[in-house]
């Protein structure tokens, strides 16, 4: 591992520490899962994939896979053909972010619920 790779390490876990201690356990959690819907937010907005009523977004994230609900079927779709591409798009986005800990290995896209 590079020295910047274990500062990082090093750096997320204080913050991880410093979240623990000021809003819970949970809080760094949060912040984490955040940072990956904003990272989401970010990219797929670059990629011009939410436009008017087409949206998406990360519903939560578990063993690395973000689950994204779709507004549409035919955004779904476009979403999970690109799943690759936007994983690593998203895990780039995150990289160096203040307790962004979560590094996705995968997208798993669903169409919300209608009126959901």
């Amino acid at each position: 591992m590079t020295e910047t790779g274990t500062g990082r390490g090093e750096a997320g876990l204080a913050v991880q520490r410093a979240l623990n201690a000021c809003v819970g356990p949970g809080g760094a959690e949060q912040l984490a899962l955040a940072q990956v819907r904003l990272a989401w937010a970010e990219v797929v907005a670059d990629a011009r994939l939410e436009r008017g009523p087409l949206t998406s977004r990360v519903r939560r994230v578990t063993g690395g896979t973000a689950h994204v609900e779709a507004s549409d079927a035919m955004l779904a779709q476009e979403l999970t053909l690109r799943a690759d591409a936007l994983t690593w798009a998203v895990n780039e986005r995150m990289r160096g972010r203040p307790g962004a800990t979560i590094v996705l290995v995968g997208v798993a896209v669903s169409v919300g619920r209608s009126g959901a």
